[in-house]
């Protein structure tokens, strides 16, 4: 298991489809660690938030050095909130 799950949301999406996503990633990613980096507070896998800020891309990339900085395997898996994905995305 050298993989984890990097997970990214600025919470603006619809939360019907941000649901399906992340029920998605549980269905998908088998024992991988799971860190979620969010805006508002999410019980998704280790969840980091942030705080509400404008959603840019500059935040984006902010939220993704964030959750780098809690990974300790030597792959990351970076999910984004709208977007399905299939299991061979969480086995390469």
């Amino acid at each position: 298991m050298n993989r984890t799950v990097l997970y990214y949301t600025s919470n603006t999406e619809d939360e019907r489809l941000e649901s399906k996503v992340r029920q998605n990633i549980l269905e998908n990613i088998g024992n991988l660690p799971l860190i979620s980096v969010s805006q508002k507070p999410l019980d998704f896998g280790e969840n980091i938030c942030v705080g509400i800020h404008d959603n840019c891309y500059a935040n984006e990339f902010r939220q993704i050095q964030i959750g780098l900085e809690r990974v300790k395997t030597q792959y990351v898996l970076v999910a984004e909130a709208d977007w399905l994905y299939p299991p061979e995305y969480f086995q390469f």
